[in-house]
């Protein structure tokens, strides 16, 4: 007869706090299977009528002292969330803080690339109707994983709590790329929506592809004024082809079919000649978009005349100063922005010198909105991964935007007050304010000579003061960020006090 492997018991933490009837707590075995199952059938039954909610963490994790007063608090303050998440951290055997992670307001695109909720969790009994974790499938670690992605499914609330909860030993407690991969393939068959699974950029993400067929076509929509590469101390340099030149040549590596692209260059210079002789696959037209004389630029009234010229619903806003980096970077861009409940889509930008211009950007950092990252080398690790993962954020660049026609219109297009800055972050937080989310994908990478199409200034004081007290919300929390992370860096990561508890604790030991 074979022995029953001993079941571990939860860390001194758990039975230290006084739990009320309403909250059940449920530790977790190392495969995330319930060290009591039946639990989880007496829930199902309905044969707890005491108990409002589930809180679900490894039993290996150290629980924050005041855990129960927080998911007191939570539960009464929320009614409208059916599942609420923390911040975790992982110590090793001396209680010595490995890593903290701070998750932002629920995020479906980083949920479905990198799993970042993990434990622990805070289930309302409602929640589970219909959807009690099944441990019986292949790869039963991944069970909670399946279970969020069902209530997604049936329009349950899911949002954090921005606090530290739980302490763990264990590695970053969540399953494995290969389960949630076949879990999320098996939750897109089941509802219908042509999207992928492939092994992302980093060992532990995963790249979300949208299965295009037929494939629709898109305009790319580029203003230029034909200017020419520069050197360090700020001249031409001698030779060199123009911007816009170097990017339409580059667009030739693109792997999404040439005839379904078109692109719409803005011309600001009315000689041709640098267009001349070219035999390009995809379609080319220009508009002249000269000014008058001491007609200051406006890079925002430019682009609406441009977009609402297009004569294609998707439509693709480049920077002329751009160069092809990943071959199928169109295809990165449609699988979000054919998403009718994405508003844009932004791309992974590098300087020439391989260094981070853009990966999303941030509100609240130097009490702006600020690019994390920003001149950092590219092959650095990034908290969390999150340079080379796709996820949700408030705003992205407009110097690779890919949205719709339709949504342009929705928010009016680019806010023309906003002449030179902000223009593009701005368009972003009206789209999101209308419930429109904003992506940003990695698998859309273009080397970028920031600014080389357009004039070099800074936004007069009256547009930043404008665009501050607009966006004074985002700027003050941004739901993609994290309160427990730093505003005062755009490295980014997690304030000392994210741990407080777990020191203080440590040191009391």
């Amino acid at each position: 007869m074979l022995k029953k492997k001993p079941v571990p018991a939860p860390s001194a933490s758990w039975g230290a706090l006084a739990w009320p009837d309403a909250i059940l707590p449920l530790p977790l075995d190392a495969q995330f299977r319930p060290l009591d199952e039946r639990r989880l059938g007496q829930i199902a039954a309905r044969q707890l009528p005491s108990c409002r909610a589930v809180f679900v963490a490894p039993a290996a994790s150290e629980l924050r002292p005041d855990l129960v007063a927080q998911l007191t608090r939570t539960l009464a303050e929320r009614p409208d969330i059916g599942i609420f998440y923390g911040d975790d951290a992982v110590v090793d055997g001396t209680g010595q803080v490995r890593s903290v992670h701070c998750k932002p307001a629920f995020n479906p695109a980083l949920l479905m690339a990198d799993d970042y909720i993990g434990f622990p969790l805070l289930i309302r009994i409602a929640a589970f109707a219909g959807l009690v974790p099944d441990f019986r499938q292949r790869y039963p670690s991944v069970a909670w994983f399946r279970y969020l992605l069902g209530a997604i499914s049936a329009g349950i609330g899911i949002d954090r709590i921005p606090e530290t909860l739980i302490a763990s030993p264990l590695e970053r407690p969540k399953a494995t790329r290969t389960a949630r991969a076949h879990a999320l393939d098996r939750w897109f068959e089941t509802t219908g929506v042509p999207l992928r699974t492939s092994p992302g950029l980093t060992p532990d993400t995963l790249e979300i592809r949208r299965t295009l067929d037929p494939r629709p076509t898109v305009t790319l929509v580029v203003p230029t004024n034909q200017s020419r590469p520069k050197d360090d101390q700020g001249r031409p340099v001698e030779g060199a082809k123009p911007h816009v030149i170097n990017l339409l040549d580059s667009l030739g590596r693109s792997t999404y079919p040439a005839d379904r692209i078109r692109v719409l260059i803005g011309d600001d210079v009315a000689d041709d000649a640098i267009y001349r002789g070219r035999s390009d696959r995809f379609a080319l037209t220009r508009m002249l978009t000269t000014r008058a004389p001491g007609e200051r630029f406006n890079y925002a009234a430019k682009m609406n005349t441009l977009w609402r010229a297009a004569e294609t619903d998707i439509v693709i806003l480049m920077n002329d100063d751009l160069v092809v980096r990943r071959p199928g970077w169109i295809e990165a861009l449609l699988t979000f922005a054919l998403d009718r409940g994405v508003g844009g889509v932004g791309g992974r930008l590098l300087f020439p010198n391989s260094k981070i211009q853009h990966a999303g950007m941030t509100g609240g950092i130097f009490d702006v909105f600020a690019h994390p990252w920003y001149n950092r080398d590219a092959a650095e690790p990034t908290y969390g991964d999150w340079a080379l993962t796709q996820r949700d954020c408030s705003a992205v660049t407009g110097a690779l935007f890919a949205t719709r026609k339709a949504v342009l219109d929705a928010v009016n297009g680019f806010d023309e007050d906003f002449a030179l800055d902000f223009n593009d972050v701005d368009l972003c937080l009206k789209m999101r304010q209308l419930g429109y989310r904003i992506v940003y994908t990695p698998f859309a990478e273009m080397a970028h000579h920031e600014s080389a199409s357009r004039q070099t200034s800074f936004a007069p004081g009256s547009q930043t003061a404008r665009f501050l007290r607009r966006w004074h919300d985002v700027l003050a929390e941004d739901p993609t960020y994290s309160p427990q992370l730093r505003t005062d860096t755009d490295v980014v990561a997690p304030r000392a006090d994210a741990t407080r508890w777990i020191t203080e604790r440590r040191r009391e030991g």
